[in-house]
């Protein structure tokens, strides 16, 4: 059986154009077609009636803040509150312009993840928290009608059923103008004595359907459960772009980053529901417009790999920004994606994988990228030149690169070495193989008997030679020798190379094989 949850925005229209209002603006109204269509408490209590013109309003309340109504960014709260909530379930129906205010969630295969209709409402109800003093009416019911009707009336009181026969009892009593718009309409239904839904079921239904709108009667069964309901589900957008008008300008980049973090759990949410990733954020942070007005200052946060998760985002951004240095005060922050990745297959196996721990050390160089700035974090990267010393060198790492450094066959050491992997197999079958170790600076050999000598020992050649003859075009000197594999008489073994046409020719070691 389904399970409705119904949130209804009963202040949608103050929330939306008044932000915070009990607080900031306690004298406000909501103007549609010149006339009053949403008021504050406290504005009501200085006269102010819903319905009442413009001009009465503003000669009644001179200091009452009017405002005429905005559809459109009514919509567009909706549909952010809707991605918020698309982390309990991807059924969701946004309400009707002039209908229904609010948002209707079908939660029924939910409640198993969020441990039962209690626990769901709890989380839900902490997500709500996160927006600006939104007021709000929740309720549950076996049936969208049901649930939407009892969220119209609950007030601040969660009304809650999960069986019909409970959902009929709390129904019975409710007004009939819940169900019924029209005003004549509703008159007609006052003059029969019908007030009550309980009441419009003892109508003979065919008259009803002859003498008024045929919906009533529609919207009575199914909310009661007797007829099937059709929805038209919510779509995410095909790619996200979020926009967070601030109610008071932020001068310090850790509110920045507390802004940005809502901004980025919304972005999950929906990266949740389409099940895919992101590696590339783009953050605009706006300024004051007016004569002095500035460009939006990019901040640009890049992953190694994709995320999917606010932690795989937030310890990368809480980095950049400690260095980043904000122009002027921020009024607004907007977050995009210019792609969307695909996630990975989630592991079945029950130990760590080697890929786990590739993870994490994409992770740690992402911090490092941010903190150290991207110029800072290098790698090693092969190079086109004979020279040993010159094969590789030392390049910014793109954060995409990451996983190009496990498959580099020469990677640096610390002390300025580079490093190639080496067994004593490959040794043997390769005819031109290379040390473990390559020294910073060859080191030049004392000789006997025209033999190498390293520390008192006596090499002796058991590879070789390998001509090596390169630089005689980038104007850093033609280096013209002949590379030996030597052993001495430990059988440790040495890669050695002697100068070719040189009066003072000399030899020199210049690796050492592990």
């Amino acid at each position: 059986m389904s399970l409705w949850i119904g949130l209804c925005l009963p202040c949608h229209s103050l929330d939306t154009l008044f932000p915070l209002w009990p607080t900031k603006t306690p004298l406000a109204a909501v103007l549609e077609q010149d006339r009053i269509h949403a008021l504050t408490p406290a504005a009501q209590a200085q006269g102010l009636r819903l319905g009442m013109r413009r001009a009465t309003a503003a000669s009644l309340l001179p200091e009452a803040a009017l405002l005429n109504r905005n559809p459109q960014a009514e919509q567009q709260s909706l549909q952010r509150l809707a991605l918020d909530l698309l982390q309990y379930t991807p059924n969701i129906v946004l309400g009707e312009a002039g209908v229904f205010s609010g948002l209707l969630l079908e939660v029924s295969a939910s409640l198993m993840l969020f441990k039962g209709i209690r626990a769901l409402c709890r989380d839900i109800r902490a997500t709500l928290q996160r927006h600006q003093a939104l007021c709000y009416c929740l309720s549950t019911a076996p049936t969208a009608q049901g649930a939407k009707l009892l969220a119209s009336q609950s007030q601040t009181v969660l009304r809650r059923a999960v069986k019909l026969k409970t959902l009929h009892r709390m129904l019975d009593p409710l007004p009939i103008n819940l169900l019924v718009s029209q005003k004549n309409f509703l008159n007609w239904f006052k003059g029969l004595g019908c007030r009550t839904l309980a009441h419009l079921q003892q109508l003979p239904r065919n008259g009803v359907r002859q003498r008024s709108d045929p919906a009533i009667i529609q919207g009575l069964d199914t909310a009661y459960g007797r007829s099937p309901e059709s929805f038209v589900w919510f779509q995410p957008p095909e790619l996200f772009s979020l926009r967070h008008d601030l109610l008071e300008n932020l001068e310090h980049t850790h509110a920045v980053q507390f802004v940005a973090k809502h901004l980025i759990e919304q972005l999950c949410t929906w990266l949740h529901a389409r099940q895919c990733a992101a590696d590339t954020l783009v953050f605009l942070l706006h300024h004051e417009k007016g004569r002095h007005a500035l460009p939006p200052s990019r901040l640009l946060l890049l992953l190694s790999q994709p995320g999917w998760q606010p932690e795989d985002f937030m310890r990368v951004l809480a980095e950049q920004l400690r260095q980043f240095t904000l122009r002027a005060q921020v009024i607004a922050l907007e977050l995009s994606i210019p792609a969307v990745q695909s996630r990975p297959e989630p592991s079945l196996s029950l130990f760590p994988e080697p890929a786990q721990w590739q993870t994490d050390e994409l992770r740690l160089l992402d911090l490092l990228r941010a903190r150290l700035g991207g110029e800072n974090l290098l790698q090693p990267q092969p190079f086109a030149d004979h020279r040993p010393e010159r094969a590789n060198i030392w390049a910014p790492m793109a954060p995409t690169s990451g996983k190009k450094t496990a498959t580099l066959a020469r990677t640096p050491n610390e002390t300025g070495a580079w490093a190639c992997r080496q067994s004593a197999e490959f040794l043997r079958l390769d005819p031109h193989a290379r040390p473990f170790w390559l020294l910073a600076q060859p080191c030049a050999l004392d000789t006997s008997n025209d033999r190498p000598v390293y520390r008192n020992a006596v090499l002796r050649l058991i590879r070789g030679p390998e001509r090596i003859e390169s630089g005689w075009w980038d104007g850093t000197g033609n280096e013209q020798r002949d590379y030996f594999i030597a052993q001495d008489p430990q059988f440790a073994r040495y890669w050695i190379y002697r100068q070719r046409a040189s009066l003072e020719a000399r030899w020199f070691l210049h690796g050492l094989f592990g």
